[in-house]
Order: structure tokens, then sequence, then C-alpha cells
């Protein structure tokens, strides 16, 4: 066998984490959505986590919670791409950007927000959608993404001063009904 090459995966291996990706896809695209902010970004981020379980699977599966591993693995992938692709783009693109218009007044919440949520970095990004949609707490954030706790804080105070500065007249979180 090669160096680095794992054995075949037997039966009950394979059989276990089919059972688990069938369970825990839809977490992991609902995640994987706050992320990407699109159905098709956030198809590729989970069905790449998938695959990089499978790869691991014997690691992952002997996990104290087989959930938080898998969502680690997702953010961490979701932050690394994003770091690639805007380096690839500052590489290709040496434009200055372009203002983003304020929200409309009648757009719907959910749409504004997570445009605005487009526009924050990666890392930010990721600290935002795990401490405020997922609910997870700063010590939890901060050892997904191999930070301190303290910088979990300021990141997700700027970003949220960043954001409610981006919502203007639409901070009054009303959604019309």
């Amino acid at each position: 066998m090669p160096a680095g090459a794992q054995p075949a995966m037997a039966d009950g291996e394979r059989a276990a984490f089919e059972a688990y990706a069938r369970t825990g896809q839809r977490r992991l695209y609902r995640t994987a959505y706050l992320l990407c902010g699109d159905t098709e970004g956030a198809q590729d981020l989970t069905q790449t986590t998938l695959a990089k379980l499978f790869q691991h699977w014997r690691r992952a599966s002997r996990a104290d919670n087989l959930d938080a591993y898998a969502k680690t693995v997702l953010v961490r992938t979701f932050v690394a791409e994003r770091r690639r692709s805007v380096r690839d783009l500052l590489a290709h693109n040496r434009n200055a950007p372009r203002p983003h218009p304020n929200p409309a007044p009648g757009a719907d919440l959910r749409v504004t927000l997570l445009a605005l949520l487009a526009e924050l970095p990666p890392r930010a990004r990721a600290m935002v959608v795990l401490r405020y949609w997922d609910d997870l707490s700063v010590a939890t954030v901060a050892s997904l993404l191999r930070c301190s706790e303290s910088t979990v804080k300021s990141q997700c105070s700027r970003s949220l001063v960043r954001l409610r500065a981006r919502m203007g007249d639409v901070q009054l979180y009303s959604t019309g009904s």
C-alpha cells in the first residue's frame, strides 16, 4: 500500500457514513447556505464537506461529537476556499471595488441580510453565522476557527457594526407582515 493511502472502507463503516450523510446533510447545508449565500455554493460546500468526511471517516466516526466535527470541516473548508478565491480575484482584478447601493427599504429582510453578509470577509462572516445563527458560544467558535475568544468577540462586534451601518433604514427589522 502506498504511503498515505488508507485501506478500503469496510461495509459497516460505509453504511455508518451513508447513514450519517443522510441525516446530517440538511444541517450542514443550512450552515453552508448561510456562509455562501447561494444554493449552488452551499451545495458544493456541503458535498465537499461530506467528501472530506468520507475520506477520513475512521477518524471522524470516533469523534466525541460527530456533528461538531462535521461543522468544523465545513467552516474550515469555506474559509480556505474563500481565501483562495479572494487571492485569485485580487491577482486578476486590480480595479477599485464598486460601491454597493443601500438596500431598498421594501426588500425582504432575509434577502437583504444575506446580501450584506456576503460583503463581510469570509472569516468574519463565518464567525457571525456560527455565533448568531447557529447560536454557538464564543469559545466554540474560537475553537472551530482556531483563534482566540477575544478575536471572535472583536470580529463579531465589528461585523455587527458594519452590518447595522449598511442596513440603514431597514434596521427597523420589520418584515412588513
